[in-house]
């Protein structure tokens, strides 16, 4: 299995409170379903970190940087699956207009998005 990891900072001139706002708006959400469908996904998870003291306290225990706002996962049977979605011209369409809707919250350069390999054998 493949996931695609999306950890999401905001742009630095919002508050969290309004990124959490378009983070769980109907049409954020709408394009992640959309995206699912014509990825052909297994699944999606969107979370949001835990404003909590825990958190603070992780930070200062190793004087890492400020958490990020969110991950989506996107998860994936296979490599072929993955190529299949990256062949469509209407995922890519579909990729442009998720992008233009999350630079409205989203710092792209603080963010990072990678692959990863699962098997849930091991």
């Amino acid at each position: 299995m493949i996931r695609f990891v999306h950890c999401v900072k905001r742009n630095k001139n919002m508050d969290s409170g309004e990124f959490r706002r378009y983070w769980n708006s109907a049409e954020f959400q709408s394009l992640l379903d959309r995206m699912v469908l014509l990825s052909g996904a297994r699944r999606i998870e969107r979370n949001l970190t835990l404003m909590v003291e825990a958190n603070t306290m992780l930070q200062k225990e190793r004087d890492s940087g400020d958490p990020f706002d969110g991950i989506i996962e996107l998860w994936m049977d296979s490599a072929r699956d993955l190529n299949a979605a990256l062949e469509s011209a209407e995922f890519f369409e579909l990729m442009d207009e998720l992008e233009q809707y999350q630079s409205e919250f989203i710092d792209f350069h603080e963010s990072r998005r990678f692959f990863t390999e699962y098997n849930p054998e091991t």
